[in-house]
């Protein structure tokens, strides 16, 4: 604690004294827990920085003994040059003033921190620079997981920046150092931060500094690959069943390594072309690039209507669904420069936002202890919105209603700026929207720099934006510009999703996207309805079908009738084939997989209770493995290509279609085992998710061989790809969050619209359409494991012993389970083990 510390004045000019060869010169900084000072080494001839920490700040055991050792060497292991280790431990005591201190040497490295540099130079900062020192970072990382070492506190103040012009002619003329690995975990402030999130943070930190206007377009590129994809994706992505990437630094590095080259292919190709119909597997990827946006993006895309509205929309879905897609081509910006914004095509304003900006302006928000601080959220996102708003419109006004625009720009603008309360600037241009959004903009830096203070009680907040003030400024604008009277203004919120938009964050935000009015509506998108707060700060709870619609994807392609998925997904290849500047050997998607409308599951139930394994082939299996993921299918449908031996090998297949039945079985099963396997990599939670939809499969494969379906006449075999409990369900702490990230990783799609045998309204879970051909299942959607509150409890905490319980081995555990069956009405619990067992 910074109480704790001493004067740091006692230490200048004494010697420490258990190393009477080392003289304290200089102080340096101090830290919540420590003082920082430059010491010079009679014996050495060299500087050294010493780290004096009162033992007070240092982690101790419930009988005082020393843990803080250990943690401090635990950055002995890595061997990488840019680490700064400590040389020595030594005390210092001073009975007479009250000192007892630890003293941490190391070398002293020439330069500021990284913080003290952005400060003094940002005009040094450049993308090249950026790319060398994110290189660094990874190359770091890399040995810090092969060593098992974490450093906990990595910010802009653990890295120095060294400037070696003076000496070094040939390497870079800034290396950075990272220093304090294990004081974080010594102390008795313990802040264990996870090293990617906060390596993303300082990657935020240094891109917020690169003058874009200025940089080259290969420099240009870069910027958007790092912010979009490095940012964005690779770094804060936890869910490695999405991104191969995320948290591999050996691929990160090599990935960033590749960037040169990605601009040499981009730059050889159109604007709105593809080297191969599968890049750009999702819609970051393509960057600034409206008019191959606009090729890329199907207006066939289920659940359109829905999300265009007049509703307030929470959409979910698998990651992959296309909703930052459908976001982005939805608004005005992008409809302006791709010239589609012709008024009478026009029937709402858009405005697109995406949620990392606000992750990074409001990282690990937790609600502020004083009130005057609770708004400052809300301050940031109107600020936001309203300059987005402003920048779009007035580009539509001056190009389609520009007479009237000129007329009214000034009164409106005098409007809004009473609305939003703030001092115009005290220039001839302040009434207008150019002026306006300058204006907005700043607000935003402000109430990033009151929530750095926001729990500081000596520091006064100035009022805030409130909850009301983006919809009045939104009914400013459409009842002063005729243009936009039946135009309501409708706000894209992609990737509105926690943990990365904490449920307190959004707790405070919600008060402003919950509300229902004429002029204006939200659409947030959000990975899961798990990821979604239903609530806000004041306690007010968001039901939804009254206050917001909840558009599950997931649940759309689910239930969605075969001919306009397929139409979609045919749509879908079929741009990306023809803007392809290959000459790939296809054109239509039936080309490269064929079509296969004769496959019945009933006679793949068959084949399997007979085991044998099903070929799965054709378009027709493509539309039926989509749970909305089409990302999965383009990705799968590339490896297909790859499996076949590449587009030049297609060229030689013979046949009706491309890639034969055994190649796309292959790549399809396989995805399967790689998403498994990435699902198993998540941290804390991973191997229980794989142990839990395993025991699901397994469960499910044995109730196919040796039961048959009871709603059907022919009495096929049963083929249960769905959990259906029988009764409403409370589940343990433990338990709702392994079923949480079930929901959050899609690997089950929730769906609330059934009831159970005995009449209740009870959730039913269906697995992930991609997951069936790995436990050698089929696409029905008749059947059901049925399931008992505890049972589905076991199902989530034990799933060795749920798959023990109730996978069948015999006839005679299915006959015992047929009996048991009959009488679930009676809420009997399920018993497969014989008395004698």
């Amino acid at each position: 604690m910074r109480a704790n510390l001493p004067d740091r004045n006692y230490f200048i000019n004494k010697a420490i004294p258990s190393r009477p060869d080392v003289t304290v010169v200089d102080w340096v900084n101090s830290g919540n827990n420590a003082h920082l000072f430059r010491a010079r080494s009679q014996s050495l001839k060299r500087d050294l920085a010493c780290k004096i920490i009162p033992r007070s700040n240092l982690l101790h055991d419930s009988e005082g003994n020393e843990l803080w050792r250990a943690e401090v060497h635990k950055a002995d292991a890595l061997r990488s040059p840019i680490v700064v280790k400590f040389e020595d431990i030594q005390e210092w005591r001073d009975d007479a003033t009250g000192i007892d201190c630890a003293v941490l040497i190391s070398e002293f490295v020439e330069g500021p921190c990284l913080r003290e540099f952005l400060k003094r130079s940002p005009d040094v900062i450049t993308v090249p620079l950026i790319m060398n020192w994110l290189g660094t970072m990874l190359n770091l990382f890399h040995e810090m997981a092969l060593r098992e070492v974490r450093h906990g506190d990595l910010h802009a103040g653990n890295i120095l920046v060294e400037d070696r012009s003076s000496y070094d002619l040939q390497g870079p003329r800034y290396v950075f150092r990272v220093t304090d690995f294990g004081v974080a975990e010594a102390t008795s402030d313990q802040r264990f931060k996870d090293d990617y999130q906060q390596l993303a943070d300082i990657l935020a930190q240094l891109l917020q500094l690169v003058k874009y206007p200025a940089c080259s377009p290969k420099d240009k590129f870069i910027f958007h690959a790092l912010r979009n994809n490095f940012l964005a994706r690779h770094l804060v992505e936890t869910d490695l069943t999405l991104d191969p990437l995320a948290r591999r630094p050996p691929e990160l590095f090599e990935r960033l390594k590749q960037l040169d080259d990605d601009f040499d292919r981009a730059a050889a190709q159109e604007s709105t072309s593809l080297l191969s119909p599968f890049d750009f597997l999702s819609c970051e990827q393509i960057g600034e690039v409206p008019a191959l946006l606009r090729a890329l993006y199907s207006e066939r895309f289920l659940g359109l209507a829905e999300i265009e509205s007049q509703n307030n929309v929470v959409v979910t879905g698998p990651r992959g669904c296309g909703k930052t897609t459908v976001f982005r081509s939805l608004s005005l910006d992008h409809k302006l420069h791709i010239e589609e914004a012709v008024p009478d095509q026009i029937r709402y304003l858009g405005v697109y936002y995406r949620c990392d900006d606000l992750y990074f302006s409001f990282p690990r928000y937790a609600v502020p202890t004083r009130d005057a601080a609770l708004d400052i959220p809300i301050h940031f996102i109107t600020a936001t919105l309203l300059s987005k708003l402003l920048d779009s419109l007035e580009a539509w006004s001056r190009h389609y209603f520009t007479d009237e625009f000129s007329l009214v720009e000034s009164k409106v603008s005098e409007i809004l700026w009473m609305t939003l309360d703030i001092t115009p600037p005290q220039s001839p241009g302040y009434a207008t929207f150019k002026s306006l959004i300058a204006s907005l903009n700043k607000e935003r830096l402000k109430a990033m720099e009151r929530h750095r203070f926001a729990n500081d009680q000596k520091r006064s907040i100035r009022r805030c934006f409130g909850p009301e003030v983006l919809v009045k400024a939104c009914g400013v604008l459409s009842n002063y510009l005729s243009f936009t009277r039946r135009r309501p203004f409708y706000f894209f919120i992609d990737d509105y999703s926690s943990p990365k938009v904490t449920k307190q964050l959004q707790t405070s935000l919600n008060r402003v996207f919950m509300q229902r009015t004429p002029v204006c509506f939200f659409k947030l998108s959000t990975e899961s309805p798990v990821s979604f707060a239903k609530d806000d700060i004041d306690g007010k709870i968001y039901v939804e079908n009254r206050e917001f619609i909840l558009h599950n994807l997931g649940l759309v392609y689910l239930h969605g009738e075969e001919s306009p998925k397929l139409t979609f997904i045919e749509d879908v290849f079929r741009r990306r084939l023809a803007e392809s500047k290959t000459n790939f050997p296809a054109r239509e998607l039936v080309d490269l997989v064929g079509s296969n409308p004769a496959q019945n599951n009933n006679d793949l139930a068959r084949q399997i209770r007979g085991n044998k394994k099903p070929l799965f082939w054709g378009k027709e299996t493509l539309c039926k493995l989509c749970s909305g993921d089409i990302h999965y299918l383009i990705g799968l449908v590339g490896n297909m290509v790859r499996l076949s031996g590449g587009p030049q090998e297609l060229v030689k297949a013979e046949g009706g279609f491309r890639i034969s039945e055994k190649t796309q079985n292959k790549a399809i099963r396989e995805a399967a085992g790689g998403f498994l396997k990435n699902l198993r990599d998540i941290p804390q939670s991973g191997e229980q998710l794989v142990a839990i939809v395993e025991a699901f499969g397994n469960v499910s494969n044995s109730h196919m061989k040796y039961l048959d379906s009871k709603n059907e006449s022919e009495t096929p075999p049963k083929q249960a790809t769905r959990i259906e409990p029988y009764e409403p369900f409370s589940l343990s702490n433990q338990a709702r969050q392994y079923y949480d990230e079930l929901l959050r990783y899609s690997v089950f799609i929730e769906d609330f619209r059934g009831k159970s045998r005995r009449g209740n309204v009870v959730p039913r879970l269906y697995l992930r359409r991609f997951l069936i051909p790995h436990f050698n299942l089929t696409f029905s959607m008749r059947d059901s494991i049925e399931l008992e509150p505890d049972e589905f409890e076991t199902f989530l905490l034990h799933p060795k012993s749920f798959e023990q319980k109730l996978r069948l081995k015999s006839s005679d555990d299915a006959d015992r389970y047929d009996k048991q069956q009959v009488d679930a009405g009676d809420q009997l619990p399920l018993q497969l083990e014989s008395p004698a067992e």
